[in-house]
C-alpha cells in the first residue's frame, strides 16, 4: 500500500511525495489507498447523497449512461461507470473529468517518437484524443493495471476512485493525485466538473 501525500505551498497550489507506509511527513495531508472493489457482474446504480443526501432515480439507463455518479463514501464511486475512449464518448464532460486526474497524478504522453510529454492543464479539453489515451496508458501502467490499452473502463475508473474522499458538506469530493489535488462536486447523485469558471455535470453526451 502507498500514501499520496499533498501538500500546501501557500500559494494556491499544491506538491506531493509519497511516503512509505506508515510514515507521514509533518504538515501534511495523506491519502492512504484503499483495496480495489470486487464488483458483482450485475450493479444496479442507484445515485444518493450529495448536498442534501437525498435520493433520487437510477441516472444510468438500457442506452448508455448520462453522467458519472456516486452515492454514499466517494472512494465507492466509480467502478460502475461507462467507458472513455476515442470510440466512446471521446467529446464529453466525462472526459473532462477523467483528463483532470491524469492532470492531478502527473501522466505523462509519449510522442511519436517515444519521447514522454506531461500531461498539463492546457490538455483538459474534454476531447479524448491521442494524448489523452497515451497518458491513460501511462497511469495504468503505473497503478499496475491488467489491462493497459487507454481505456477507461471499470477497472481503471475503479482504480482512480480509491483516491477520491468526501463528499463535503458543500458536495465537494477531492482526488488526491501523484503532483496535485483537484476537486469536483457531487450534488444529488451527480459529479459536476469545472468547466471554464463553471460547474458542469460529468456527462457522458455533453461537453461543456
Amino acid at each position: 500500500m502507498h500514501h499520496r501525500t499533498i501538500t500546501g505551498t501557500g500559494d494556491g497550489t499544491t506538491t506531493d511525495t509519497t511516503t512509505a507506509p506508515g510514515t507521514t511527513a509533518p504538515g501534511t495531508r495523506t491519502g492512504i489507498r484503499r483495496p480495489n472493489r470486487l464488483l458483482a457482474a450485475a450493479v444496479a446504480v442507484t445515485a444518493t447523497a450529495g448536498l442534501a443526501l437525498a435520493a433520487t432515480a437510477p441516472l444510468a439507463q438500457a442506452a448508455g449512461p448520462h453522467v458519472i455518479d456516486g452515492t454514499g463514501d466517494a472512494y465507492n464511486d466509480w467502478g460502475d461507470e461507462g467507458t472513455l475512449s476515442r470510440q466512446s464518448h471521446a467529446h464529453s464532460n466525462a472526459t473532462w473529468l477523467w483528463q483532470s486526474v491524469l492532470y492531478a497524478d502527473g501522466a505523462k504522453w509519449r510522442d511519436g517518437n517515444g519521447v514522454r510529454h506531461p500531461f498539463t492543464k492546457s490538455d483538459i479539453d474534454g476531447h479524448y484524443g491521442w494524448k489523452t489515451a497515451s497518458a491513460t496508458k501511462w497511469w495504468q501502467s503505473h497503478e499496475g493495471l491488467e489491462d493497459i490499452d487507454g481505456i477507461v473502463g471499470k477497472e481503471t475508473f475503479g482504480t482512480a476512485d480509491n483516491f477520491l474522499s468526501g463528499p463535503q458538506a458543500d458536495g465537494r469530493v477531492d482526488y488526491t493525485g501523484y503532483v496535485r489535488q483537484i476537486g469536483f462536486k457531487r450534488i444529488a447523485g451527480t459529479y459536476y466538473v469545472r468547466i471554464a469558471g463553471q460547474w458542469q455535470k460529468a456527462a457522458y453526451n455533453r461537453l461543456g
